[in-house]
Parts: C-alpha cells; structure tokens; sequence
C-alpha cells in the first residue's frame, strides 16, 4: 500500500487532487492510503504519529509553515519520501533546490499532470529504491529493500536489520514474507527458515554459513545449501 498525503490550504485544491489520485489509484490497481491536509504543520505531525508517507504533494505557498520546510521536517526523518512541489509560479526554484531531489507540478493541475507524475514516481521506485511498507504498533514505516541486509524471525516476530545499523520490527510468517518478496526486484534468498537475507548484500559464502557486509554471520540450513550455491553462481557468472 502507498501512503500519499496532499498538502494545500485551499480545500477546493485538495479536494480535486484527492479525487485525481483516487481514479489513478482504481486505474492501476494500486492499493493507497490517502490523507489531506490544509497545513504543513499537521502533515508533519500526522508523519510523526502515524507513520511515514511514500509521496508528498506539497503546495509551496502555505500558510505559516510554507511547503519547503514542510518538505525539509518529512525528510528529516524519512528521506525516501517523494516530494512533489505543487505551484502558480516558478519564482520558488531556487527555494526549492533546499529540498533535492524534488520534483515540480505547475497549477493548474490536470489529470494527466497528476497521471503521469505517479506513474513516473513509481516506476522509479521499482527500479531504484523499491520501497517496502510495514506496520507496527499502527505506525506505517516505507523503507528501502536496497538497504535491508536480512530478515530474522524471532518467534511472531520480524526483525529487520538495515546497512545503516538501524533494526526494524513488525509481525509476519516468514513464509508470507518470502512469498510477498518474490514479486520484488530486489532479490532475496532464504537461507533458513529463520533468514531471508538480501543477496547484494552477502560479502562471503561459506558451505554452512554467510558472511553479511555488517560481519553478521548467518547459518545456512542444511535443506537450503544447494540452492543457496546455486545463488552464488549465478551472482559469480552475472558479475564476469
């Protein structure tokens, strides 16, 4: 699911881009949780209590706190949101340029401005930072499955241990998960019925054991050594 939140203090305008967003989202058979707001202060905390957003129509002239520091509060803790400045006037470029990478839809809008900009923005996310969506404790969190060294299932529970050493958790089978992963372009590979670890993201193979690029060693089930061998061929033959 794609969380988008739309930014305007003119609520005719929300109401429009909501309703463009909503026949896009029926169009592509894409599943969207989406929330407007008129400030940027209550988008900022909506992030904040209930989880980060993966796109972000912002209007630059808001009322009290304007749509670049809007943008630049949601990147303070999520850097992969996708801001989409939305204005009358190009005079805000350079205003602008504080918040790259961003992006720019001239008003008045059209459904197929609106169109095209998601289209574009997710197929840049498949193809660049695939983006994977959890729930914990009602928070929703976006993070980038290019960064994720391995899943560990600990009982009920998923760990998530990413390359830049923060950890993440959320409830899932393992057996879910590694079937919700295939249709990713990021390739993942069970190595036990505990890990599903990223395969960019091996430094060594050892006949019962990985080595991850954080030094984690990881056992290898007996069941899984071939297949897991066979991974590694094939990443050997890719790279020659």
């Amino acid at each position: 699911m794609i969380r988008i939140g739309l930014c305007d203090d003119v609520s005719v305008f929300v109401e429009r881009l909501a309703e463009i967003v909503e026949d896009w989202a029926e169009k592509r058979l894409i599943r969207v949780k989406l929330e407007s707001f008129q400030s940027g202060e209550e988008m900022v905390i909506a992030q904040e209590q209930q989880g980060d957003f993966l796109i972000a129509f912002i209007d630059v002239e808001l009322k009290g706190m304007n749509g670049v520091e809007t943008a630049l509060k949601l990147r303070e803790s999520n850097r992969m949101v996708d801001i989409v400045f939305v204005s009358q006037y190009d005079r805000y470029f350079r205003q602008m340029f504080a918040v790259y990478p961003c992006r720019f839809m001239e008003k008045p809008i059209s459904v197929q401005k609106v169109f095209g900009m998601l289209d574009q923005i997710v197929e840049e996310q498949k193809l660049y930072h695939e983006c994977f969506s959890f729930k914990h404790d009602r928070i929703t969190f976006n993070i980038d499955l290019g960064q994720v060294l391995y899943f560990a299932s600990e009982k009920r529970m998923i760990r998530i241990l990413m390359e830049n050493g923060r950890e993440h958790a959320f409830y899932e089978k393992m057996d879910e998960l590694e079937e919700i992963l295939n249709g990713y372009n990021n390739q993942f590979l069970r190595i036990h019925q505990s890990y599903l670890v990223n395969g960019r993201q091996i430094e060594q193979y050892h006949p019962r054991h990985v080595i991850m690029r954080n030094g984690d060693m990881l056992s290898v089930s007996r069941g899984r050594r071939r297949a897991v061998c066979k991974f590694h061929m094939e990443q050997f033959k890719a790279g020659c």
